[in-house]
């Protein structure tokens, strides 16, 4: 029996058989994949040469990855609405990588420094030649290439203080925590976190005793100490009015007091 195939219906790679509203989905989809594969290879060249004119060095302060490449893929062409979608096997432009800023990240989770990289986004040519990366900058703006390394490189110094602040806040607390362990045996010693209106978050550490007194330090890595944050006596605490002042009428004078 010989088969007969529509007029309408037309070969598609390997004998699929597409309609020509079908074929001419494909058509147009390969020449946009080739429209904006170009496109893209020239606003990546003109963000390469953006950045080293405004001194940025490749492989230092930035690294282009752009690729473009012709491949065969199944895509997805057509609607769901009008029922037209349909899948197919076409060979086309596409393209991988890009612009990418290098720097650096204090990684708080495991408590190390890491190299970095920040994607860039430059304004279309018809608007200028600024760029911006959200990773450095403290709002979305698009800036000058020579602005926008300034700003990495405050960036990157900025990531190599607060991991060198943690490293010496870190180490002096375990002093603390050694110190006041070796020097009062039988009072516990732990570490802890609080707040101050002027110092912000920070670390503490609380010396309790079994009577439950207790004196807690605020560390100070700035000044690479431990100050006296809050105190507690039990036996002061429960003392009564009139015992209170019998223990005050027999302090000593303090000196320089009228």
């Amino acid at each position: 029996m010989t088969e007969f195939k529509d007029p309408n219906q037309l070969d598609l790679f390997a004998g699929v058989l597409l309609t020509p509203d079908q074929q001419k989905l494909v058509e147009n989809y390969i020449e946009q994949q080739d429209r904006n594969i170009t496109y893209q290879e020239k606003e990546n060249q003109r963000s390469d040469d953006l950045l080293v004119e405004a001194g940025f060095i490749k492989g230092v302060h930035f690294k282009n990855d752009f690729k473009s490449y012709t491949d065969t893929r199944t895509v997805t062409l057509g609607y769901s609405y009008n029922q037209t979608q349909f899948n197919v096997e076409v060979t086309a432009k596409f393209y991988t990588g890009g612009i990418s800023l290098l720097g650096k990240r204090f990684d708080l989770s495991d408590k190390k420094l890491k190299d970095a990289t920040f994607g860039v986004d430059i304004q279309p040519m018809f608007l200028g030649d600024k760029i911006q990366s959200w990773g450095i900058q403290d709002q979305s703006r698009y800036i000058k290439p020579k602005t926008l390394l300034v700003k990495l490189l405050e960036h990157n110094e900025k990531e190599k203080r607060r991991f060198e602040e943690y490293n010496k806040q870190t180490a002096l607390l375990s002093a603390t925590l050694n110190k006041y362990k070796t020097l009062y045996p039988s009072a516990t010693v732990t570490s802890g976190r609080d707040y101050a209106k002027y110092y912000g978050p920070f670390d503490t550490v609380k010396v309790e005793f079994e009577s439950g007194s207790f004196i807690e330090f605020r560390i100070d890595p700035y000044n690479d100490r431990d100050v006296l944050f809050k105190k507690n006596d039990v036996e002061y605490n429960s003392l009564s009015s009139e015992e209170l002042l019998e223990r005050f009428s027999k302090q000593v004078k303090k000196e320089g007091s009228n």
